[in-house]
């Protein structure tokens, strides 16, 4: 039988996305909302209210002591990157990027461009190829296409924008997991 460390988080990436989402999650719900809800089912592990709010901090502190970028590019990945908006116009149709989304991608943008050589072309590119590595409605080619940008070219900047993300993920999470198993806040088996 395997004995169990009492961490919290199975992994760095389920701490993160619990870090990022925690703020999200702590709006007051109305007495309606809550009989409705029916009876409450947590994790088990305690991540409510201040202890909740005092996890997602500890997560985030450990996060800053790794490299800006690949905070940057773990982050991106697990913030919401929507959220409603009630201006009641039809250009957002009651959703618009969350600000904080929207930012961490301008910022990779300007990163690849000081990192990769050749520089890939305009920044409005490089948006679009990272919002679609995120998982957001975006046709890099269709961008590529509008800046006159040639096919073959844009195709090799998209390789190397993603390969450069991914290996910024991917150094993270490996330097995050270690900070997280070090100081006990994953679970193991042992």
């Amino acid at each position: 039988m395997n004995a169990i460390n009492n961490g919290i988080f199975h992994s760095a990436q389920e701490a993160i996305a619990f870090a990022c989402n925690y703020s999200s999650q702590q709006y007051a719900m109305s007495p309606m909302a809550k009989l409705l809800q029916g009876p409450s089912r947590g994790s088990g592990r305690g991540l409510v209210g201040l202890d909740g709010a005092g996890q997602a901090g500890m997560v985030f502190a450990e996060l800053a002591r790794i490299d800006y970028w690949q905070l940057a590019a773990l982050v991106t990945g697990r913030l919401p990157h929507s959220e409603r908006c009630d201006c009641q116009r039809a250009c957002c149709r009651g959703w618009r990027l969350n600000p904080m989304f929207e930012e961490a991608v301008n910022q990779l943008a300007d990163h690849v461009a000081l990192t990769l050589t050749p520089v890939p072309p305009v920044k409005e590119f490089r948006i679009a190829v990272i919002m679609k590595y995120f998982g957001e409605k975006a046709d890099p080619l269709d961008t590529a296409k509008h800046l006159g940008i040639p096919k073959n070219a844009a195709e090799r900047h998209i390789t190397n924008i993603r390969r450069t993300i991914r290996e910024l993920e991917k150094n993270g999470i490996t330097a995050l997991s270690a900070r997280l198993d070090e100081i006990g806040m994953l679970v193991r088996a042992t």
